[in-house]
């Protein structure tokens, strides 16, 4: 966090310099503009800061109640431009279906993070769409990511969940990813697969059950 922490300073100053160029050349609409600019992109880039940090700060475990439809745009915030890198189109969910979740929201989101890379790492080579779905049935909450990849091989399905396994070549694959999420998704009382899709790719489905009135959360029997 010390990088973020520097970036922050410094992005102080640039937005505080643009403030006063903005005030100090009241007639100079070209300067004035210009200034506007480098001040909007500052902000932007301190959101992102903001954003980034709140997932990736070390914590304590802190349950609480929140709305999906706020925790998945901060996500794709500051990760769109890297799941983009290899030619993967980010397709959000189209609509959020009323409703809560309970549980670790910074947790929870760094799950979903594990499963976006996993997807547009897998399709890496020949960029395809990232499908990010959201919807409710029966009591829980149902996301779905899926991806446009080759697909997981045959009898892999469970052990891509193993520690340190990776059906990547590359040496800076740890093989930790997947399993951090099934093991953040569970301490949720939810359940994490991943599965090939019929038309091709993989698909990695979400289940976590809904906060419900009354500051409970619907039980799994």
């Amino acid at each position: 966090m010390g990088v973020a922490h520097e970036v922050d300073n410094h992005l102080s100053v640039v937005i505080g310099f643009s403030e006063i160029i903005q005030i100090s050349v009241s007639n100079e609409q070209k300067v004035i503009s210009s200034a506007g600019k480098i001040l909007s992109a500052g902000e932007r880039i301190a959101t992102l800061i903001k954003q980034y940090s709140q997932y990736v700060r070390p914590h304590s475990l802190e349950r609480d109640f929140f709305n999906p439809g706020d925790m998945i745009p901060e996500l794709l915030l500051f990760s769109r431009y890297d799941l983009g890198r290899g030619g993967c189109i980010v397709n959000p969910p189209a609509s959020y279906p009323p409703g809560r979740l309970h549980g670790d929201r910074r947790d929870i989101g760094l799950a979903f993070l594990a499963l976006l890379f996993n997807g547009a790492e897998a399709m890496a080579e020949k960029g395809g769409e990232l499908s990010i779905g959201a919807s409710r049935e029966a009591g829980e909450w149902v996301f779905s990511i899926s991806d446009q990849g080759l697909g997981i091989p045959p009898g892999l399905e469970e052990k891509v969940f193993e520690e340190g396994f990776t059906t990547r070549t590359e040496s800076f694959r740890t093989g930790m990813g997947l399993p951090v999420a099934r093991h953040i998704i569970e301490g949720a009382e939810g359940t994490l697969r991943l599965e090939n899709a019929s038309g091709g790719g993989c698909v990695a489905t979400i289940r976590l059950p809904a906060a419900v009135p009354g500051n409970a959360v619907t039980s799994k029997g």
